[in-house]
């Protein structure tokens, strides 16, 4: 530990994490200082008896002892399908690789583009769609080379200022608008942090699902984890709890498929409208005012509303700009009584800006629709500048026919590989007002991919109509800048502060 004597101290790399979670296990039973209780129960060889650990664990509660030991983990050449089934908890952090800053035309030591090719695909299958994927690469390599050469080439930033932070900001907008043609198949390395809870949650997620993929990443990550931790893993699997989280996940999804295919008609819904606030709680955004009020009270939150009602608006407003107070950067969010207030989604948007913006986890009802090419794309204007408009519709023909092959084949499941990231989808999500502080101020920051930027600020829009007073307050909403010269700045930025760490 870092302090012997003082209220405050920290666990050191020499105790490993089971040992820390099962002494915090009997923390709950035992009036001694913590420390008295490691030396008592934890030191010398006890500490390495993985009998004593497991009898403490379970005898002091596996959930919330699970909540106390973390690992780190990654999961290599995953599809930016499975992607997003690793990123579905709430409560892991994760990291991927961004189709922003990275080429994503680099080969394999067997010379292969890096995109997934399902095992169980029939020989005729695998052929065609590899002959399809290798197409689409040789095109986004053709295309964003010579887009980043465009880009440069027509950039008005003077030679002599055309630095690392230049050719970041340059090399990332060619990627931003080659981007689309990247296919869902297409392989990503994800880091993941998670308690043992959220990884068992996690991990049974993935068992459950419907795809092969996902169903193979979580025994694989299950065998990994257990050689790290495997007390805090042993119930995943077992038949009476992880084994029947499991089945009951998987059956009442394909109960629920086959309800929705018998009542639901099978044609594409509406897609001219790519953003509808379809609910808002509360209508008045000024009926927040008795949560804002009520820790700083004594009376009930009822006998509160009841004093609010007979104020004025001016007093409404004075009391909610006071809670709102000043704020200095997008940082400073105001407080939880934010949180009462809801806004739900119906989206469509391409499945890269779906990417970006599903790392949101402080949200609700985060839902989304089997991918497919049949709500069209959109062409970047870049694109269409640089004489590359051809090549990149090339691309989602190819997809498009690949993906109706494989629908007829029988794999609608894998077809979603054979989309891009280009394509548009349907999903659906909430979020409460505080969270919306958080999600409109940093995916309109300039730096920002221009599609998520203008699907946010179109949200943002909507919010407005609906709550000005809220949406006023989300001060740092952007709605003006010219990205190329503010991602520039962030690049320059980047640059700087690790000159001052050099």
């Amino acid at each position: 530990i870092t302090d012997n004597s003082g209220n405050v101290y920290a666990f050191t790399n020499n105790l490993s994490p089971t040992m820390i979670a099962a002494a915090m296990a009997r923390l709950s039973r035992r009036g001694d200082d913590m420390r008295i209780t490691l030396l008592d129960e934890f030191a010398g060889q006890a500490s390495k008896d993985e009998k004593l650990l497991q009898r403490v664990i379970t005898a002091y509660g596996d959930d919330s002892v699970q909540q106390l030991v973390g690992v780190h983990l990654v999961v290599e050449n995953a599809s930016n399908l499975l992607t997003k089934k690793l990123e579905w908890g709430r409560l892991a952090a994760y990291l991927e690789q961004s189709t922003r800053y990275i080429f994503f035309d680099q080969k394999d030591d067997q010379g292969n583009y890096k995109y997934l090719v399902p095992d169980h695909f029939d020989d005729q299958t695998k052929q065609t769609f590899v002959q399809s994927m290798d197409s689409i690469f040789d095109k986004y390599s053709e295309m964003v080379r010579k887009l980043t050469d465009y880009v440069r080439s027509n950039s008005d930033t003077p030679e002599a200022e055309q630095d690392g932070a230049w050719k970041g900001a340059t090399r990332a907008q060619a990627c931003d608008a080659i981007r689309p043609v990247l296919p869902v198949a297409t392989k990503a390395t994800v880091g993941i942090y998670a308690s043992g809870q959220a990884l068992e949650s996690l991990i049974m997620h993935l068992q459950s699902d419907q795809l092969p993929e996902a169903v193979q990443t979580g025994d694989n990550l299950l065998q990994q984890a257990r050689k790290i931790i495997p007390t805090f893993l042993e119930r995943a699997d077992r038949p009476d709890r992880g084994g029947a989280i499991i089945a009951y996940r998987a059956n009442t999804y394909q109960d629920m498929k086959e309800v929705a295919d018998k009542y639901l008609p099978g044609q594409y819904g509406q897609h001219e409208q790519p953003v509808n606030l379809t609910d808002i709680w509360p209508r008045n955004e000024l009926d927040l005012i008795p949560d804002m009020l009520y820790e700083h009270s004594h009376l009930s939150l009822e006998e509160i509303k009841k004093e609010v009602s007979s104020w004025s608006y001016q007093q409404k407003t004075e009391v909610f700009n006071k809670y709102i107070g000043e704020r200095l950067n997008r940082r400073h969010k105001p407080g939880r009584a934010l949180e009462k207030a809801h806004y739900s989604w119906d989206l469509i948007c391409d499945y890269g800006i779906f990417r970006d913006l599903q790392r949101h986890r402080m949200v609700d009802d985060l839902q989304w629709q089997f991918l497919t090419p049949r709500y069209g794309y959109d062409v970047p204007e870049l694109v269409v500048e640089a004489g590359l408009e051809d090549l990149f519709q090339d691309c989602f023909d190819i997809s498009l026919q690949l993906h109706s092959k494989l629908m007829s084949a029988g794999y609608e499941l894998e077809a979603q590989y054979a989309t891009l990231l280009g394509h548009k989808m349907r999903w659906k999500i909430t979020y409460n007002a505080r969270e919306a502080f958080h999600l409109h101020e940093l995916r309109t920051s300039p730096q920002g991919h221009p599609g998520y930027r203008k699907l946010v600020l179109d949200m943002h829009q909507k919010v407005a109509e609906q709550h000005p007073l809220l949406a006023e307050a989300m001060r740092f909403v952007n709605t003006s800048e010219d990205e190329k010269l503010t991602r520039l700045a962030a690049e320059k930025y980047t640059q700087f502060k690790l000159q001052q760490l050099a």
